[in-house]
């Protein structure tokens, strides 16, 4: 094998790296365009609702009218329309990490594959007397080999907390509006008893 072919190959698995490289990028911008979108539609509904809720207090005849529009039932709508932005980040997020989880482990394995490949080329054409430096080269090449695996498992552990982060920030939302309500209940019932 000559230089020009170790070349080509080297060049191969390089263009190969590349273009997963420009699928990341891609997969990254169509992503960051979702969660614009769903930035512009809930500042949308949040200036829709606080443009009726500020109508409704302007129009109010009493102080009373204006405590009874903020009731249980306003935020609990305003902590659902919160947790249901989150799912939609959140299936947003997870999506986009198992897309890019895909491609890293494909990217990881397209390597692994050409590397192995060019080394078993060069290998087999190597002039005799080189064996010592084949051995050495393998093992070097084993060791990268290991860094690449360690990559792939810390990439995928990265992904389950980030998964998990978001799953618990969800709960959170969910949870204080649980307490919200709950809290809100008691006090309307004993404004009515009142």
């Amino acid at each position: 094998m000559n230089q020009e072919q170790i070349t080509t190959k080297l060049s191969q698995i390089n263009s190969e790296g590349l273009e997963a490289s420009f699928s990341l990028s891609e997969a990254a911008l169509v992503n960051a365009q979702k969660l614009a979108e769903l930035n512009y539609a809930a500042s949308k509904d949040a200036l829709v609702n606080a443009q009726d809720g500020f109508q409704q207090v302007l129009t109010a005849k009493d102080p009373k009218q204006v405590t009874e529009l903020l009731n249980a039932e306003t935020l609990q709508a305003a902590g659902n329309q919160a947790a249901a932005y989150q799912k939609k980040v959140s299936k947003v997020l997870r999506d986009s990490n198992k897309e890019f989880a895909n491609v890293v482990d494909a990217s990881i394995d397209q390597l692994q594959d050409g590397f192995q490949d060019w080394i078993n080329t060069v290998a087999s054409n190597a002039p005799a007397g080189s064996e010592t430096f084949i051995s050495s080269f393998k093992t070097v090449y084993g060791s990268a080999l290991q860094g690449f695996e360690q990559f792939r498992a810390a990439s995928k552990e990265a992904f389950a907390t980030a998964e998990k982060t978001a799953d618990q920030a969800l709960e959170t939302v969910q949870g204080q509006i649980a307490q919200v309500k709950k809290a809100a209940t008691p006090a309307s019932r004993s404004r009515k008893a009142a």
